[in-house]
Parts: structure tokens; C-alpha cells; sequence
């Protein structure tokens, strides 16, 4: 268990689940109690999510603990920015953690939580820090009950006689993080009864190596200013193991922590073999631009993008203008193509002079000419992601697929996607 600072005020995120309860519990029966209050937060998903917050609320009451509900339209905010309910309800549920005023906010993930996260992180194809799995501490957020498995906390809860809520969605595996719960890990565990354990293992031996990599990663030579970072070339140079992590290190002392993925990584260190000013725009509102002597990351105008290109790959592809997504999964609004037909130089860019488009059911024209007859308003003409081969544009994500990629009965049948308009 998280060792608790007598002098330290803590924030509590309680759902009403078991595992959320059983941690509200423990903190309210320590002696000397910790300075600490309690903030659940109504997603708009259930109906019956109102409830469950009062449920905290009175539970908070008759321990004494001070209690805060907040709402929020999850539902809404998922359809206006394209994105899954899974990751609305996280991302607005941490826009409102991450303002509130005290040293630490504890979440109720556990020993369970974090095989499924590990396992999770390898099939999206995650790097050293994925597979290491959920931080104890990130920041202000910790997890105190991380050591605790789904029995020890269920035998907890028990003997103590704490109340809880069941959230209904939990056993909806349309979520991924449910149906890795209720499908995957029951089955690994026929083959081995100790697969979460061992996962967890191999997520510790992860860290550890992880973790002496990362010390040879020095940035004391980068020099920072506002918004505004520049990497000596040689700290680039290294092997790719610590020259990642440079570059992983140097980004989250700018404050940028998400959506740095390996083909970002890549495409900077690739300013290295190019000449001096050239330029990589990046989906978090940095470009990275080599200045001889110098890799200078640095905040930029979104409005000023004019260039970049992606080889085009199955998965999630995070570019400056929007979040591809290409998968055998249907989601709302995707484009239906035929996977066998998408050309092995095909990228993902913006439009360009010269472009063509050969429009679904026949007839090639103008990328321009198509898109004025679409009605497609020219600001939003200059930030659709394209797929492309050459000038050729087989998709124009969130519009239309070229004829060439058109579905028939024989097909290797994927879904591409605008997951977000736009991610700066």
C-alpha cells in the first residue's frame, strides 16, 4: 500500500464501484486520518449515473468526508469530436481532476487493472513504457491499492461490510478494456492459472531495464526556454535506445505526454541526415526543425500547417490535422475499402497542386473540382488528412474512398476513420 503523508491534501476519484469504495474505506479508517476529500464525477452515459453519485455523497456524509459531484455529457462530446465514449468519459473525467487544487489525486486501479493495461499496450504495439503498465505515481496521480488484486479487494470489501454501486457498462464488451477483463484474461488464465501475476512480472522486469535506460538519457545539455526546446545533435546520435528516450524526456519537460508515438520519434530523428532548416510538423502543436547544429522543437500556429506525410499503416495514426484510424472494426461515419487494393507507397498528407481523385462509382477528377462540388468550405479543405498514392488520392478521410478501393465479394474488407478533426 502507498505509504499515506500526514502532510499532504489528497483527492479521491470514487465512482461508486467496489474498487473505488474499498479505497474510500481505507483512507477514512486510518488513524491518524489523512487530509482528504472525495470528487465522482456523472459521465452522462447511464441513466442511473446520478444515482450512483449521490450514493458517494451520502456514503462521504456518514464517514465525514467532504464530497464533490461534477457532470459532465459524455455522449455529446464523443459525437461532436469523434472519438469513442471510452475515451471521452477519460478525457473529460481528466480535465477535471487535473484542476483541482491539492498534492495528490488517487485513482482505484489495481493489480488486475494493470495486467489488462500491459496486455493492452503490447497489442497496440507499445514500446518499453507501455509494456511497463500502470505507474504507482504519475505526477500528482497515484494509485494506492496498485499492489491489491480484484480477490484481495472483493475479500476486503467484504469483511468490512463497504458498500458499492455495479456500473451496468462494466459488463458491456463493446468497451475494450471490459472485454480484455471478461473475454482475454479468463482464457489465458486456462492456459496458466498465474497469468496475471506473471504479467505483472514481466511488466516489473520491464520497468527495471526501462528504468536504467532512461538514466542514460541525459538532457542536461538541451537547452529550454518558453515553449521552446533545442537538442544538441550528438544527444540525437546515440543508439536509438537512449536517443528515444532524449527525445521522450525532452518533450515531457515541454509538458507534452501524450500522443508521441514511434512514428513521430522517427520522422525527428530523420532531420538529422536532411539539411539544415527542414522541418516536421508534429500532432501536439510542436515542429520539430533541424537548425544545424541543433534539433529545436517549438510551438507553433496550427494555421501555418502546409506539409507532412505518413506512410500509411493499419492502426491508429496520429498526424497534425487528425487521427486516422484504420481498422477491421466498423465505428460511425467510417469509410469501407478493400485493404488489398491500398497501394504500398500510399501516405497520408495533405492535398496538393496536381492531385487527382477518381470518385466512387467512376469518373476522375480535380481534387479541387471534387471538393467544391462536395460543398466541402475551403478552410476545411486545406486540413483534410488524404490517403495517397502520388497525386492519385484514394481516401479523403471523413468524405469519400477512390473507386480503386472500392469493396467486392473477395475483398480484405477495413475501416478508415476521422477518429478527431482536430488533435493540436
Amino acid at each position: 500500500m502507498f505509504k499515506i503523508d500526514l502532510t499532504k491534501k489528497y483527492v479521491l476519484a470514487v465512482s461508486g464501484g467496489i474498487d473505488s469504495m474499498a479505497m474510500l474505506y481505507y483512507f477514512a479508517s486510518l488513524l491518524p486520518r489523512p487530509d482528504f476529500s472525495v470528487v465522482t464525477v456523472n459521465h452522462g452515459i447511464r441513466k442511473e449515473a446520478q444515482a450512483d453519485c449521490e450514493f458517494v455523497k451520502n456514503y462521504c456524509q456518514q464517514l465525514g468526508v467532504e464530497c464533490q459531484i461534477y457532470s459532465v455529457n459524455v455522449p455529446e462530446y464523443s459525437r461532436e469530436n469523434k472519438l469513442s465514449e471510452e475515451t471521452s468519459a477519460r478525457l473529460l473525467r481528466y480535465g477535471i481532476l487535473d484542476g483541482l487544487q491539492c498534492d495528490y489525486i488517487c485513482l482505484a486501479h489495481h493489480k488486475s487493472d494493470n495486467a489488462e493495461t500491459v496486455l493492452m499496450h503490447i497489442l497496440r504495439g507499445s514500446g518499453p513504457h507501455g509494456a511497463c503498465g500502470i505507474c504507482r505515481e504519475s505526477g500528482k496521480y497515484i494509485r494506492p491499492l496498485l499492489d491489491w488484486s480484484k480477490k484481495d479487494i472483493e475479500h476486503y470489501v467484504n469483511i468490512n461490510g463497504i458498500p458499492f454501486v455495479n456500473d451496468s457498462t462494466n459488463s458491456d464488451t463493446k468497451y475494450t478494456r471490459n472485454f480484455m477483463r471478461l473475454e482475454v484474461m479468463p482464457l489465458l488464465k486456462t492456459i496458466n492459472a498465474e497469468a496475471e501475476d506473471n504479467i505483472i512480472r514481466f511488466a516489473d522486469n520491464i520497468a527495471l531495464d526501462n528504468g536504467y535506460l532512461d538514466s542514460l538519457a541525459d538532457i542536461s545539455t538541451v537547452e529550454f526556454s518558453d515553449n521552446k526546446a533545442a537538442i544538441p545533435l550528438d544527444l540525437l546520435s546515440q543508439h536509438k535506445a537512449i536517443s528515444y528516450r532524449v527525445l521522450r524526456k525532452t518533450f515531457a519537460e515541454l509538458g507534452v505526454f501524450k500522443d508521441i508515438e514511434k512514428t513521430h520519434i522517427e520522422a525527428i530523428l530523420d532531420l538529422l541526415n536532411g539539411q539544415g532548416g527542414k522541418k516536421v510538423y508534429l500532432p501536439f502543436g510542436y515542429i520539430a526543425v533541424n537548425d544545424y547544429n541543433y534539433i529545436t522543437l517549438e510551438k507553433f500556429d496550427a494555421e501555418e500547417i502546409t506539409y507532412f506525410e505518413i506512410p500509411f499503416a493499419v492502426g491508429r495514426t496520429v498526424t497534425p490535422v487528425g487521427v486516422v484510424g484504420v481498422s477491421e472494426k466498423q465505428s460511425e461515419n467510417s469509410l469501407m475499402i478493400d485493404l488489398n487494393k491500398m497501394p504500398s507507397n500510399a501516405v497520408i498528407r495533405l492535398k496538393r497542386q496536381g492531385d487527382v481523385f477518381e470518385k466512387f462509382g467512376g469518373g476522375t477528377k480535380t481534387l479541387k473540382k471534387y471538393l467544391i462540388d462536395e460543398k466541402i468550405p475551403q478552410r476545411k479543405r486545406q486540413r483534410l488528412p488524404l490517403i495517397a498514392s502520388g497525386n492519385e488520392v484514394l481516401v479523403i478521410c471523413g468524405v469519400e474512398i477512390s473507386e480503386k478501393l472500392k469493396v467486392n465479394d473477395d475483398s480484405k474488407v477495413y475501416y478508415i476513420s476521422l477518429e478527431k478533426e482536430n488533435v493540436l
